[in-house]
């Protein structure tokens, strides 16, 4: 099925688009469609942990990168909006390292995840963070920045650090061990969600050092992704699950992008018990943009006219009026939805 760009850039939501969406040049494509754009986004970095730019840091996929220098020039000159999407823990490069491999309490691995108590891991991704902040972009998407369920990670550092806190030896530590046992429990979605927060706290504060090094008159920012979903027990469930802490997040970068039934084809209908529970499931967004955050919904895979407008349809119901979305599903869906709600 043919896109028709003209009509999805009307419904004034942000795109997500990959090079390889576009069957042009950028300067063609934007010479055509920028008219009807607000804000646009393109892929920086994928899953496959290689960069679409010129990165020094990071392995680098060569056909894109011409397309995307000209891609975020004519976005500035043009006055659009321009946001850059980036895998963070989603990096399949790095994964396939043991070093670096989050790794269940049986001892399975997962190569397109990595563990987020991984403080070189933050630093590589920040250095990242300061050579995209250098390009004349507004906003990077942060993908990936969670853990990928609860039973993880249970590699060998992970073992050793957090094994003392509940009076374990490192090598006999297992999930069910923690969960028969509400107060470890309790310290294990803590001292997980504390990783995630210092992980980004690292990538916010090298946005603050490209924003002063760079002269920016307006801050880049970070929009963290969060996964809401059924299968995951929504807001609550992915607090507990990806480690996740909507408060902090709102301290750190003061952006979040929902990412709305991840692993869900199909949003709920309006004045279901399912609809219901997934707009009382957001309550947090009221809090979060009281505080002077931003709060976004973003879906993989819309495509339709009546998915876009079923999105700003929810959203106004949420009470959240930015929508970001993605014409396709990552490379590595299937894996990831595998390995977010499968129970190991």
């Amino acid at each position: 099925m043919k896109l028709n760009y003209r009509e999805l850039f009307m419904e004034k939501m942000g795109i997500l688009l990959r090079p390889d969406d576009i069957e042009a040049t950028a300067r063609d494509f934007l010479s055509s469609y920028a008219s009807y754009m607000k804000e646009v986004g393109i892929v920086a970095k994928d899953p496959s942990g290689k960069t679409l730019y010129s990165s020094r840091t990071a392995p680098v996929d060569d056909k894109y990168t011409q397309f995307f220098e000209q891609w975020v020039s004519l976005t500035r000159a043009l006055g659009i909006d321009s946001a850059v999407a980036m895998d963070f823990y989603t990096d399949g490069w790095f994964g396939r390292d043991p070093k670096y491999q989050t790794i269940g309490f049986k001892g399975q691995t997962l190569t397109h995840q990595i563990c987020p108590n991984r403080e070189e891991f933050w630093q590589y991704g920040a250095e990242i963070i300061k050579e995209l902040g250098a390009y004349p972009i507004d906003e990077i998407l942060l993908f990936g920045a969670g853990y990928v369920r609860d039973e993880f990670c249970f590699c060998e550092r992970c073992r050793k650090e957090f094994a003392p806190m509940v009076d374990q030896e490192p090598k006999r530590l297992t999930y069910l061990y923690i969960s028969e046992n509400p107060d470890h429990l309790a310290k294990w979605y803590k001292w997980r969600t504390d990783k995630v927060n210092r992980g980004l706290q690292v990538l916010q504060d090298a946005a603050r050092e490209v924003d002063k090094k760079a002269g920016r008159s307006k801050p880049l920012t970070i929009a963290v992704e969060v996964l809401i979903d059924p299968e995951t027990g929504l807001s609550d469930g992915a607090m507990k699950r990806c480690g996740y802490d909507y408060t902090k997040i709102g301290e750190i970068t003061g952006n979040i992008l929902i990412n709305l039934f991840p692993w869900s084809p199909l949003l709920p209908k309006k004045g279901t018990k399912q609809y219901n529970d997934l707009i009382e499931s957001l309550y947090f967004t009221t809090e979060f943009k009281r505080r002077g955050g931003r709060a976004s919904l973003f879906r993989w895979g819309v495509k339709t006219l009546d998915q876009f407008r079923e999105l700003k349809a929810f959203g106004k119901d949420a009470g959240i009026d930015r929508f970001v979305v993605s014409l396709h599903y990552p490379n590595d869906y299937s894996t990831r939805r595998e390995s977010a709600i499968t129970s190991y």
